[in-house]
């Protein structure tokens, strides 16, 4: 055979086994839909820098997200495969008719309510009669923080406060101006302005949950992966549990790859580094097991009790919308 033959056929071979986005030939595609300055993308960064989705058989691919609620945009558009969401998030797009589902737990609820500084609010009781900004009020945080308000301390804040919705960067904006008097916040853009005295925590969400009697383990945030991806891949999902166990692991015993984490939510100073690396570590990673549907069921039941059930737009955990690890029992 002709040297010129066998390099063709060497060149041919490449082009049949190799796909042409640089996978291999034998690995599972998955695009994941993060928005990085929700610090979403901590993981799937850690994932790809140290090829930890090769080692398990998978390529991932980024899909960069610019507010909540695209991901379900780009779910029903066929654009990507997987994001994170809360549960509430969940039973609303399957119910819409998106096939959906959550498959590992990603984050315990964590975000906070702040004032300014120099603000006379000193509790929660305090922000009844305020101007208190939040980024939605059919979020799942608001109205946790309605809820528990009403159970802890007699006050829900749609009605005993005034209501000022915005997107999280503004908010930070508006309580800089006295704009509002306090706001429910991201905790990873409150953990800057708190270090520089520009801003002061009132109470977090699992303390107001726990002043509720609410537990603060509850389902909050899962990632969640499509149907028509789980059909075409029917071991897929067990190797994403695993690649993501692998990259949580990564991120909480390695403090070498914080500093490129963090900057890609603009952080650059060590000590604010630090902070986001110690409340990442607290929070991300969160229990995922069957044993908490009947907790979340309790704080759905009394969510829809003061807000009824429009707001959240759904009455029931959908029990098949999980897939929990095998060998855990419902």
């Amino acid at each position: 055979m002709s040297s010129n033959r066998m390099i063709g056929m060497a060149v041919l071979v490449t082009f049949v086994g190799a796909p042409a986005d640089g996978r291999g030939a034998d690995e599972i595609p998955i695009r994941i839909g993060v928005i990085k300055s929700a610090g979403q993308a901590d993981i799937t960064y850690v994932i790809r820098q140290f090829g930890i989705d090769k080692k398990h058989g998978l390529a991932v691919q980024q899909v960069e997200l610019s507010a909540p609620g695209q991901q379900y945009v780009m779910l029903r558009g066929d654009a990507i495969d997987a994001s994170p969401g809360t549960f509430a998030d969940l039973m609303r797009q399957r119910k819409a008719g998106i096939g959906l589902r959550a498959f590992h737990g990603r984050q315990r609820y964590n975000n906070v309510i702040v004032t300014g500084p120099n603000s006379p609010i000193q509790n929660f009781a305090d922000l009844k009669g305020k101007k208190v900004g939040n980024f939605g009020t059919t979020f799942l945080d608001w109205l946790i923080v309605r809820v528990a308000g009403k159970r802890a301390f007699g006050i829900d804040l749609e009605k005993d406060a005034t209501s000022i919705p915005g997107s999280p960067p503004l908010l930070n904006q508006l309580l800089a101006r006295g704009e509002v008097d306090g706001m429910l916040q991201f905790s990873t853009l409150s953990v800057a302005p708190i270090l520089k005295g520009e801003q002061r925590s009132i109470i977090d969400i699992p303390s107001l949950m726990r002043a509720a009697g609410f537990s603060p383990d509850a389902l909050n945030s899962q990632w969640h992966v499509s149907d028509k991806w789980v059909t075409a891949h029917p071991t897929g999902v067990s190797k994403l549990s695993l690649m993501i166990d692998e990259a949580y692991a990564k991120l909480r015993s390695d403090d070498s790859v914080w500093p490129a984490v963090a900057h890609q939510i603009g952080m650059t100073d060590p000590v604010t580094i630090a902070a986001y690396r110690d409340l990442a570590r607290k929070t991300d990673n969160a229990p995922y097991n069957p044993s908490l549907v009947a907790v979340t069921q309790q704080m759905l039941d009394e969510i829809i009790s003061i807000a009824g059930d429009g707001p959240i737009g759904f009455t029931r955990l959908d029990q098949d919308a999980f897939l929990f690890p095998a060998g855990t029992a419902r």
